[in-house]
């Protein structure tokens, strides 16, 4: 491939190679992936398949491993980050791998592609006292819908769910009796998270006295005012609001919470491998980060209270 800028990939007007789309289609049936996944895995390799017509490449027949090191380079050189190289490495491993798989190519070119150190930037998180400004902010102002606002941010905190999964909550996966909800994580995955009295409460408080306001819409737990599901957007704005009410000088998101969640349980002296099945995670070591955490906020205890630090 020649030197340039890598191009930012193929308008949602341009058609999807067959290839592309045959391997999106094995990953939505036989591997169950969430549609945000899928989405992401579809622009990694719509940038790749709009830089080889580029370039003049015949997409897919034609890429060897050279063209894929020179494109990560470009990719390298104009900034992006490790994270997202190295999503781009795995999606771009995934579909040629398929493409093998499936006779459609005798050599994999992207076998022996080298993946870029990521640096672990220990995440943000929220500490107890500041979660409770937060959540006593939530539903000030302008809020249509103050205990729905509050019910979400006693649940994001109480539970560590991702925000796509509390949009996709339905009623049915509420057992407010037993204290505990279901979830699905990604690939579709069900787990079974408990949740705190004053989550379920404000739940309880949410359905009896504003949900009945809502028009009847998709049987979901939170709905927009106009009987939808709620986006993550929505939610992040919530959260964005009640930060400001409660005189925070930083934003705050669904994802920050999560991270609190499981830096309060570590501290408070659950096991990695609890926080790792409430979160959902598949690999401990993405539960590890939060170790991190813990053991940064021990060596700043020690260096302000020993007398020789």
């Amino acid at each position: 491939m020649k030197r340039g800028r890598v191009s930012q990939g193929l308008s949602e007007q341009d058609p999807v190679p067959d290839p592309v789309r045959q391997w999106l289609d094995y990953l939505r049936v036989e591997r169950g992936l969430a549609e945000n996944t899928l989405a992401a895995y579809r622009r990694d390799l719509l940038g790749l398949v709009a830089e080889a017509h580029q370039q003049q490449i015949d997409f897919p027949a034609d890429v060897r491993r050279h063209h894929l090191q020179q494109y990560l380079r470009k990719l390298f050189e104009q900034g992006i980050g490790a994270a997202s190289r190295q999503r781009q490495i795995s999606s771009i491993r995934g579909f040629f791998r398929f493409l093998v798989q499936e006779d459609q190519l005798e050599e994999n070119p992207a076998d022996l592609l080298e993946s870029p150190r990521e640096s672990r930037r220990l995440p943000h998180t929220l500490s107890i006292k500041e979660v409770e400004r937060l959540i006593e902010a939530c539903g000030a102002g302008a809020s249509r819908f103050p205990l729905r606002d509050r019910a979400i941010t006693e649940l994001l905190y109480s539970t560590g769910l991702r925000v796509s999964e509390l949009c996709d909550l339905c009623p049915m996966d509420i057992f407010i009796e037993e204290g505990f909800l279901r979830c699905r994580g990604k690939g579709s995955k069900e787990r079974i998270v408990p949740a705190g009295d004053r989550a379920l409460l404000a739940i309880k408080e949410y359905r009896e006295k504003e949900r009945q306001m809502i028009p009847v819409g998709e049987d979901r737990v939170f709905l927009s005012a106009r009987g939808r599901p709620m986006h993550r957007r929505s939610v992040a704005e919530i959260l964005k609001r009640a930060a400001v009410s409660a005189g925070f000088h930083r934003s705050v998101s669904p994802h920050m919470l999560r991270h609190s969640f499981a830096t309060h349980l570590l501290e408070g002296g659950a096991g990695l491998r609890e926080v790792q099945e409430l979160l959902g995670h598949a690999d401990i070591r993405t539960t590890e980060i939060y170790t991190h955490v813990d053991r940064r906020r021990l060596r700043e205890s020690h260096s302000r209270y020993h007398p020789r630090p």
